[in-house]
């Protein structure tokens, strides 16, 4: 490579870095309002429908179905984005499509957690405990908000706590 080449990969990598952090954004944001718009519609649909109080028996089935896809598949994107994001744990920066990988792997999985409970209330006519597993992929959908720190820091592979920053 010239030397101009390696300043021109080195001027756009600043910019690459904001617009994943920007996309990553804009698809956290669509994906926080998305649970909102199915409840809402799920909540008019089943009030149009005249469905009566009783539930279906597939209440338990719905819950413990949607309990078990979070607590295989959160950890299994965690698992992922840690293998696509592995070098900042040995303080590397992440290249941004990996960064934007491995964070869209995780928020999709519990945009499934936070949308697969909705679906399932709605169809067995009830909102509880249907709701609870879309509450607790909620929490952690809100906790992993993107800042970019893998992209730009090189304290992941720091041992020190005060230094070491989540990846995120």
């Amino acid at each position: 490579m010239t030397m101009q080449k390696l300043q021109n990969n080195a001027a756009a990598a600043p910019f690459r870095r904001d617009l994943a952090l920007r996309d990553a954004w804009l698809a956290y944001l669509f994906l926080l309002i998305l649970p909102f718009a199915v409840l809402a519609f799920t909540i008019f649909a089943s009030s149009r429908n005249g469905i009566s109080g009783r539930p279906s028996h597939g209440v338990n089935r719905w819950f413990l179905l949607t309990m078990a896809y979070l607590a295989v598949g959160f950890p299994a994107a965690l698992f992922y984005r840690r293998h696509l994001c592995g070098a900042y744990f040995r303080g590397e920066i992440v290249s941004p499509r990996h960064y934007l990988a491995g964070m869209l792997t995780v928020w999709l999985t519990l945009e499934a957690g936070m949308i697969l409970p909705i679906i399932g209330c709605y169809l067995t006519a009830a909102y509880l405990p249907g709701l609870f597993p879309a509450i607790l992929a909620f929490m952690f959908f809100v906790v992993l908000r993107p800042t970019g720190t893998m992209m730009t820091s090189h304290v992941g592979g720091s041992d020190d706590p005060q230094i070491y920053k989540p990846p995120r």
